[in-house]
């Protein structure tokens, strides 16, 4: 068995995690945020906690089925049943999906279900993989110029990829292949409300006429929830594509005042100030044309990369699967990829 290290702790990235640990493999999982999860991102706040990245996910292919299936057994997830994301699902045949009680916790649970022999090392940003002198093996310069004392047998890299593309440049094949890859921005606005709004709400909205607001998702009333005295809604508020990439430099304010006037259209009428109005913005929010393969891998060098970035179709003639589902699938094949390579040492 070997040593490995697997960059970004995303569900690509814990995956090929589990997958390599349950065939025996030592991994050294590392990730630059405080936790698991990337963009299955969970943010905590005074009026309550938002799912302000992926707010859900479908499943199409068969094994992504059965783990759904097991995940919603265990009380991990569960799906959305009503509202605007509900009936989109339904022209689609799938049904939305989301983390209990948030979308991190997901990857929370995930995280916890690691062997002893995978080690997580959070706030700790991979700068470039570099091989030992003598070859044989990697190392890992971290951000702040320290190179790794560790030495890995295998090295695959699970975040975005644009950040991939910088990560693989000892492959430049691979790293030309995620150079290509194109990722759409998203500013989303996490907001409330403390009294009821003067307006009849559905549980969600998508599309306003200006192409300003992608969607809105009332984030209060999902599954698992606790309901606050001084909140009486939350919604979480992604702009388009088209908009944020228009507006990546913009003050958090203006960006808030958009959305939040976007909403307004779209719901016909004047709301009250929120009491509560936080931006972010996802740099990288979802691949537009991933590749065709379901992840990269090269042998000789022992390098690889997955997530989302990656097709990993499923069954043929099934509907494409969203990022959530690639990630998954992309972690599963390059972790049988890299434990092929390393038992045949």
């Amino acid at each position: 068995m070997g040593a490995i290290a697997v960059i970004g702790a995303g569900i690509a990235g814990l995956t090929v995690t589990a997958k390599l640990a349950a065939h025996g493999h030592e991994v050294a999982l590392f990730d630059k945020s405080h936790g698991p999860g990337g963009r299955c991102a969970t943010r905590r706040s005074a009026v309550g906690a938002f799912d302000h990245g992926a707010p859900g996910f479908s499943a199409s292919s068969a094994a992504f089925r059965a783990q759904v299936a097991a995940w919603r057994q265990a009380g991990w997830v569960c799906d959305d049943d009503e509202g605007q994301a509900a009936a989109e699902a339904a022209e689609r045949g799938s049904s939305p999906i989301y983390g209990v009680p948030s979308m991190n916790a997901l990857a929370r649970q995930l995280s916890a279900q690691l062997p002893a022999r995978v080690t997580l090392h959070t706030d700790c940003q991979v700068a470039a993989i570099e091989p030992e002198a003598g070859g044989g093996a990697w190392r890992l310069r971290l951000s702040d110029g320290i190179t790794s004392a560790a030495r890995f047998d295998a090295v695959a890299v699970a975040v975005p990829a644009e950040q991939a593309a910088v990560l693989l440049a000892p492959d430049a094949v691979m790293a030309d292949r995620m150079q290509r890859v194109r990722s759409d921005p998203c500013w989303t606005v996490m907001t409330a409300w403390a009294r009821p709004l003067p307006v009849s709400l559905p549980s969600g909205l998508s599309g306003d006429a200006s192409r300003v607001l992608s969607t809105a998702r009332r984030d209060d009333l999902r599954t698992g929830r606790t309901p606050l005295a001084d909140v009486a809604c939350r919604w979480v508020l992604h702009a388009t594509p088209q908009w944020t990439a228009g507006h990546l430099d913009a003050r958090s304010e203006v960006v808030i005042a958009e959305l939040l006037r976007a909403f307004e259209r779209q719901l016909g009428a004047s709301l009250p100030a929120p009491s509560h109005a936080v931006a972010h913005r996802w740099l990288y929010a979802q691949v537009v044309t991933p590749c065709s393969e379901p992840c990269g891998w090269h042998a000789a060098l022992r390098l690889g990369a997955c997530g989302d970035a990656w097709h990993a179709h499923g069954d043929p003639g099934s509907i494409a699967p969203d990022g959530i589902e690639r990630a998954w699938l992309s972690g599963h094949a390059l972790a049988q990829q890299v434990h092929s390579t390393l038992s045949s040492r």
